[in-house]
Parts: structure tokens; sequence; C-alpha cells
């Protein structure tokens, strides 16, 4: 390892020994910065500008962690003008390197990566303790090797490298273009897998859901065709009618289990809210969950309609469903209606019902243990899109479901 008074890239290439040379990890991006401001390269600035801004949409948007870590190489190729570009996260948080993880961008040909790959390894915990720059021009390949460490609360997550040949030395200001591109790339890393990791509870969550239902209702319902199909049977000579009526109540069974199934699997595959809008959507839902029911349901839909985001229509399509199916098993309601309001800077949902409504602690309490998935689920999805959520509810006076997001 060189000297850490070592500065300059120049002066790296004088030695040829490698270097892991800068401040903290809590000061790198402002001094960085302050430094960048200062150059004559106003179209490279932009061009860092321009990366940044596209690593932030691909955090923003609904791209996987794979996706944003393409963009991240690829906007690290561009700004320093480098011949290869490379990004290996680490194994939990240590030091030792993912080597499985790596995102390459440049010619397969040129810098082969058993070389660099090796090297990365051999310094990445060096690097991650410094918090610094490593620049080192491999003799045995005639090759600079440049790297900034990605680091959360000042544990690694990652390396962010550039590779180019001997004749192409980097200069100071493609050196810190990289590291505020990696200093900014392990935000974005970090909240992309958090995304990820919100997605997968809430898909466990539904599945865990539909699954329950299914086994509470149409499992249970199925069962009870069976043993009346079989008790029909041995009754059939004996007693013709009564086998006639009792078939004609499994009939009915058969047809509400019918009505369930369908409406299970119209809750896998929400295609309705792109073909009909949110409102459209709501309105089919209703008419598909209160078929064969007693139910009445009614939407209302107040102020000036106007198009919301994606992610804010599907939350309040997915609160409208959830509140709806609760109505329906739980509440033991007559009735029950669903008020969208759009206001200038809001849109909130509103689902009120005449059941008998519940005990509010008790079902928080039943939420919070893991009991209950339906308010809590509800409560994750609104949290999400930075919304308000509140619940109304008294045993006998029925329940109202407030939902607020901006826009």
């Amino acid at each position: 390892m060189g000297s850490q008074e070592n500065h300059s890239p120049d002066a790296a290439a004088d030695s040829g020994a490698p270097r892991i040379s800068g401040p903290s990890a809590k000061t790198v991006l402002r001094n960085i910065t302050e430094r960048v401001s200062g150059t004559r390269s106003r179209r490279r600035q932009a061009d860092l500008i321009v990366a940044l801004n596209d690593v932030a949409a691909a955090v923003s948007s609904t791209i996987s962690v794979d996706e944003l870590l393409e963009t991240v190489v690829e906007r690290a190729k561009q700004i320093t003008n480098t011949e290869k570009a490379a990004l290996i996260l680490t194994h939990e948080y240590t030091a030792d390197l993912d080597r499985e993880s790596t995102v390459v961008k440049g010619s397969r040909d040129e810098h082969l990566e058993d070389w660099w790959g090796a090297e990365l390894q051999t310094v990445s915990a060096a690097v991650f303790q410094g918090a610094g720059t490593y620049l080192h021009l491999n003799q045995d390949n005639d090759a600079w090797l440049l790297c900034v460490p990605i680091t959360v609360r000042d544990m690694p997550i990652g390396l962010l490298a550039a590779i180019n040949s001997r004749e192409h030395r980097f200069s100071a200001e493609q050196v810190d273009f990289l590291a505020i591109l990696g200093a900014f790339a392990s935000s974005a890393i970090e909240n992309a897998r958090l995304a990820e990791q919100s997605k997968y509870v809430l898909l466990a969550s539904e599945r865990d859901r539909i699954a329950r239902e299914m086994h509470d209702g149409i499992s249970q319902s199925l069962f009870s065709v069976a043993l009346g199909m079989e008790v029909c049977r041995k009754e059939i000579l004996r007693n013709p009618q009564g086998v006639v009526k009792r078939l004609d109540e499994l009939q009915e069974m058969v047809d509400l289990s019918r009505s369930e199934l369908r409406r299970f699997i119209y809750d896998l595959r929400p295609v309705k809210l792109q073909e009909l809008g949110l409102i459209g959507a709501i309105e089919y839902w209703l008419h598909e969950v209160t078929m064969g029911s007693d139910v009445a349901s009614k939407i209302v839909v107040e102020g000036e309609i106007r198009t919301l985001t994606p992610a804010a229509e599907a939350c309040l399509y997915q609160v409208a469903k959830e509140s709806v199916s609760n109505i329906m098993k739980h509440a033991g309601a007559s009735s029950f209606q669903v008020t969208l309001l759009y206001a200038d800077e809001d849109v909130s949902l509103r689902v009120s019902d005449d059941g008998h409504g519940f005990e509010r602690r008790e079902a928080s309490d039943k939420s919070r243990d893991g009991m209950s998935f339906g308010l809590r689920s509800i409560e994750q999805r609104v949290q999400r899109e930075h919304g308000r959520f509140d619940l109304v509810t008294e045993i006998g006076t029925g329940t109202t479901i407030y939902v607020r997001l901006p826009v």
C-alpha cells in the first residue's frame, strides 16, 4: 500500500504505488463538490448532474436493484470516460466482496476481470477502513485501477471501480466525479433494497391473506358440499324429497363458492385498474364482491376528477378492496359506501358501513401481534405513499376508514 500523503494521480503514476487517500466518508461528498465547482470543465459537470439525476430517477421508479446497479455503472463509465467500469457488492455489510454480484460495462476482451477483480478483493478492507479512493497502476497488466467505496452509515455495501490502460491516466476531476457518484449511489442502492424488501413483505402478506381466506371460505364450503353429496347418495331412495331440497342448498353453496373464487382470481390480477381507471375499477370490484349477497353498496365521487400518479391510484384501489373485503367478511353490514374526494392538494378515500363495529384497541393489538393483516396492510400501503390513515369505529355503530394522500 502507498503513502496516504500521495494525493495526485500524477504522483501515483511516478511512484507506481497504490494509493488509498481522501477525507472521512462523512465529508468526502462536500469536499469533492467544492473542488469540482472550481474546475473549468462545465460540460463534464453537466454530465455529472445528468448522471446523478438518472440514478435518482432509477431509485424513484419501479425498477429492481439489479437495474439500478446497471444504471450506476453505465453512468460511472460515462462521466469518467473510462474504458471499463464495474460495481461489486459486498456480503452483508462486510469488506468481503460478492464476485457474483459484479456489474461491468466495457469491452469484454479489454481489461479482464481476473486481475482487477482479485486486486479489488485484496484491497477492499483497506479501502473501506480508510473511506477513500484507491488508485494503482498495475504493472503486470499495464492498466490503472481506480475505485471508491460505497458505504451506508459507515457500513460497506460495495466498490465502484474504473479501469483504464496505462496511457490513459485518471485526472483529478475523473477521480472526484467517481467519488461523487459512489457517495450518491450508496443511498440509492440502500433505498432500492428497502423498496424491494417492502414489496416482498407486502406480496407475502397478500399471498398469506388469500391462502387463509381460501382455506376458511372456499375450502370449508367445498368440504360441506362433499359431505352433503355423500348424505344425499345414502338418502336418495329413502327420502327423495329431502334429497331434492338438500341438493338445492348444495347448489346454492356451490354458486357462492364460484363467486368467491372469481373474486380471488380477480384479486390476483387487478388489471381492471388499468382498463377502467380508479373509479371504474372500484365500481367493478363492488359489483364482484357483493354478487349473490344482500349487501347494498354505493360509490360517491366528489370534487373535480383528475389523473393521479400510478402509485397513488394503486394505493387507493388496494385500500378500497381491502376495506370492502373486511366489511363483507366481518362487519355484518347491510350496506356500505365508498367515497372519493378530489381536493386541490390531496385526494381522500372514505369507506363507511352500518355493521356492528368492533373494539379498536383489540383490533390494533391483533394487527400488531400479526393475528390480523387487514388493517396493518392498509396502514403500510398508506405510509408508503406518505399519506394519512384514520379509523373510526365502536361496537354497534359501524366503521369508517379514512385515507388521505398528497398529490
